[in-house]
């Protein structure tokens, strides 16, 4: 079994790294706050140890540069991977991962410096239950698949249901009896995992996370609050992950001072489709507006609403992506998703019709964003029926649609879009709001 030590303050971060390698690439860890404890641990135990991941800072301590200097006085050869902060030269020999969100990156660089594999991780030995501690469930509502307690060497009793609450006295109770551990079956253990790691992201303090990190843990939360918008609808629950989300996304937008510095920074963040559309509306909606003369501040709010929400009735990046009949039925999806898409947006004007304090009239904006009024399916041509508002909504969406594509192959022709988008929408309720979006990309 591969060994890990990890150097991290947060509690949290520290259970997502552990129970990530472990399902990951089966390595153990041992955890310490302060590069001095884990100086001292080195000093016993550095032939056991494969691998160390450490921040490049906590608080004032340089934590990676006490860490990488003790390696190299003592001439140890042990792997490292610095997060976050980093003082390090260049030319030492360690690797770096800006933000320790970023669970693909860390788990593929963790991977090579243990020598394991894309196939090793495939075939990796794991139990038929596989160990969860229980400290993990704390954070859980409910489990996502079912939950089992070891009552002897080779006799796993099924505790919990998927998806039945945790009572709180429970988690109690299983301490008492001196059980660390809970289990799920080892078919479940990946899905587990990352529902717990978006249960993390949900809950962390953002303040304590640096830039990159705090747009990574939104996008994990914003996964989390859509799984559970489908299974729950509006909730207490999922009214304060939602404004929470949105408080972030909203200054995050005010305080950019350009589209392409914005996606600049989540390209940088490897965000997906669903994020960064959402998160370049957001900014759209923020600057366009103010072009406008006839915007009302309560507009604005309502518009940043609006970009949040608009697409909470999709599951993924995949089928946010389509914006035209045309490109639905040369999709792949599924008859059920292709369904799902259609009818998206009045799906998601009936889930905001329960949201406590919602914009007026949102529902109708939700319902119109594709130009369709009854919120199904996709139009080209737009009637007198559809409302200043959503006009402003569809076309940001197209701009943005668009920008996210082109900067993916390399960047974005603002001039061209305009031009495309004057013949596309060619009335005059279109082209005042065209006049703004070319001010603003100017």
């Amino acid at each position: 079994m591969k060994k890990t030590v990890l150097i991290e303050k947060n509690p949290q971060l520290v259970d997502f790294f552990g129970l990530n390698l472990l399902a990951w690439v089966g390595s153990h860890s041992r955890a310490f706050s302060e590069a001095i404890f884990a100086i001292e641990y080195l000093q016993k135990n550095a032939g056991d140890i494969d691998l160390i991941i450490t921040r490049g800072k906590i608080k004032t301590e340089k934590t990676a540069q006490a860490i990488y200097q003790y390696l190299q006085e003592h001439q140890l050869k042990i792997p490292l991977i610095v997060l976050g902060d980093n003082d390090l030269a260049q030319e030492c020999q360690f690797s770096h991962i800006d933000s320790a969100f970023d669970i693909k990156e860390l788990i593929q660089s963790a991977a090579r410096l243990l020598g394991v594999t894309a196939k090793d991780m495939a075939a990796l030995d794991v139990p038929d239950y596989f160990e969860i501690p229980i400290e993990q469930f704390k954070i859980l509502d409910a489990p996502i698949c079912d939950v089992y307690k070891k009552k002897d060497i080779n006799d796993y009793q099924l505790y919990l249901k998927a998806f039945d609450s945790i009572a709180p006295n429970e988690l109690d109770k299983i301490a008492k009896e001196e059980l660390p551990f809970l289990y799920v079956q080892k078919k479940d253990r990946l899905r587990f995992v990352s529902n717990i790691n978006e249960e993390i992201a949900s809950k962390v303090s953002l303040k304590e996370l640096n830039e990159d990190e705090q747009m990574g843990a939104v996008e994990m939360s914003q996964n989390l609050l859509q799984q559970k918008i489908a299974r729950l609808g509006i909730t207490e629950e999922t009214v304060q992950l939602s404004q929470r989300n949105m408080k972030f996304m909203a200054k995050t937008a005010k305080g950019i001072p350009s589209i392409k510095h914005l996606l600049k920074r989540l390209i940088k963040n490897k965000s997906g489709f669903q994020f960064r559309h959402s998160q370049v509306l957001m900014f759209v909606a923020s600057h366009l507006l103010e072009q406008l003369d006839w915007v009302t501040e309560e507009q604005r709010d309502k518009l940043q609403f609006m970009a949040f929400w608009h697409d909470i009735a999709l599951e993924n990046s995949q089928q946010a992506q389509i914006h035209s009949e045309e490109e639905l039925k040369k999709s792949n999806l599924s008859p059920e998703e292709k369904d799902l898409v259609r009818k998206h947006a009045q799906i998601g004007a009936t889930i905001l019709s329960k949201y406590p304090n919602a914009p007026i009239g949102v529902e109708q904006i939700i319902k119109q964003h594709h130009g369709v009024a009854n919120g199904l399916g996709f139009s080209t041509h737009y009637s007198q029926n559809i409302s200043p508002m959503a006009i402003v909504f569809i076309l940001s969406e197209d701009l943005v649609t668009d920008m996210i594509e082109a900067e993916k192959k390399g960047g974005f022709d603002f001039k061209k879009k305009i031009l495309q988008m004057r013949e596309r929408y060619s009335t005059q309720r279109f082209k005042k709001i065209i006049d703004a979006l070319e001010s603003l990309l100017s």
